[in-house]
């Protein structure tokens, strides 16, 4: 395997650890509620305050990684997780758990931001989508491959127990990180000197599309070149849209599958985890299409905005689909289609930061993870009102197809990542050193 495989296979990991550490406390919501005396609203608060922490550090760790490097921001992002996921396990009352929560989300800030930034100096152009696909993959394995083996730790050894194991694994992997990682390829002395050679020359370009040389000044950093500022701006709409959808379903799909389709807790443990097995298996196989698709075409805009708003389309239909499905066969396999073609469109939408601005891939990063996190606020909240109000989930996956219906607008109008000019794409493919 190459190298640079390796490093994307790390953070494929760190998302697995850190999604797990997200959903150990909404599957230890009963035995916490019952010890402490919790109300609905005091544990909603606590599930909410991830989020109060998680959004604004995402922007400021995005920043800190163009100026100071991935490698000491996801060491002390992830050190500091840890930390406070064992602290979790330590909270003793409502404001001890509210803290240690904001603390934690504060930690996990650094993820998606860094990822970007880290796909930018390790990968080819050509790899981006693919190299993507594979990190973010690790976002729906745990979910769906957590949930059992956690039920079965706060049943056998109380609800601490996943929050000691999981805080150990973080710190492990901090450790397995500082040894093997370097924020720049060449810097790496794992890493061949054939591979580096070939990786220098697919990233040639990457200053064509620049606009300006790399900046000094955080508010510099988040400032998008005038040119470019169409395509971001409507990549961050997009992947807000994204958002609303994903954290609609991680948090409310286990509702759904009880309140409106009469499951008991067993059985919707059981189909619950099987559409994120697909959004695994949709993250891997977008971000590739989509870079053998620009392979192939040379274009951006048909390989990226082309192919998500394709994928998009087929998730609208799914959602509104969903609650004309009579039996939990057809629910299940509605769901795992539509949580394979969202993650199948994440890879390409993201992929277009890192080819637009890929000097501040970090600093405009953290503003990807804003707004694909910030909907992690609201599409709880305005689901369960929708649900209160209606007395049905159908108006909800309305919402939701409606949502990635004005996703699909704004990518054919205004998401026009840059391509690159001829000559540049034969400097690229010059047969100095052979692709490996």
């Amino acid at each position: 395997m190459k190298y640079r495989w390796i490093i994307i296979s790390f953070i494929t990991v760190v998302f697995f650890i850190q999604f797990v550490d997200r959903v150990i406390i909404s599957l230890a919501t009963e035995a916490i509620m019952n010890e402490f005396g919790f109300s609905p609203g005091q544990f909603g608060i606590i599930l909410s305050a991830f989020f109060w922490g998680l959004v604004p550090a995402g922007v400021f760790a995005g920043l800190a990684a163009d100026r100071w490097g991935s490698k000491k921001v996801f060491t002390w992002g992830a050190t500091w997780w840890s930390l406070f996921t064992v602290g979790t396990a330590g909270a003793f009352s409502f404001g001890s758990f509210v803290i240690a929560r904001v603390l934690f989300g504060v930690g996990e800030g650094p993820a998606l931001s860094n990822a970007i930034r880290i796909v930018t100096n390790w990968f080819s152009p050509k790899e981006y989508s693919t190299a993507l696909g594979l990190a973010n993959s690790g976002v729906y394995i745990a979910p769906a491959l957590a949930t059992p083996i956690i039920v079965w730790m706060i049943g056998t050894y109380g609800w601490r127990s996943p929050f000691y194991v999981m805080g150990v694994l973080g710190l492990i992997w901090v450790l397995c990180w500082l040894k093997w990682f370097t924020d720049k390829p060449e810097a790496n002395k794992y890493m061949k000197e054939k591979e580096k050679k070939w990786l220098k020359l697919e990233q040639a370009h990457l200053t064509e599309n620049s606009g300006t040389p790399e900046r000094k000044s955080f508010k510099e950093m988040l400032t998008v070149p005038k040119e470019f500022r169409r395509t971001i701006y409507a990549n961050l709409y997009v992947l807000f849209c994204f958002g609303f959808v994903f954290y609609f379903l991680l948090t409310w799909l286990p509702g759904y599958l009880m309140l409106e389709r009469g499951l008991d807790l067993k059985s919707m443990g059981v189909v619950a985890s099987i559409p994120w097995i697909g959004a695994a298996v949709g993250s891997l196989v977008g971000g590739r299409v989509s870079d053998l698709l620009y392979r192939k075409t040379n274009s951006r805009r048909i390989a990226r905005s082309f192919l998500a708003s394709g994928w998009f389309v087929i998730l609208a239909i799914c959602l509104i689909l969903v609650n004309q499905m009579t039996s939990i066969v057809g629910v299940a396999s509605i769901l795992t289609l539509a949580c394979f073609v969202l993650s199948c469109a994440h890879a390409p939408i993201t992929t277009v930061i890192v080819e637009t601005v890929p000097e501040r891939a970090g600093s405009i990063g953290g503003l990807t993870q804003l707004a694909q996190t910030l909907p992690g606020v609201f599409a709880p909240i305005i689901t369960g009102f929708l649900v209160e109000i209606t007395g049905s989930f159908d108006s909800t996956f309305a919402f939701a197809a409606g949502m990635i219906l004005s996703g699909i607008v704004v990518i054919v109008l205004f998401l026009h990542p840059p391509e690159i000019n001829q000559s540049v794409k034969q400097s690229i493919t010059a047969p100095e050193v052979s692709e490996v």
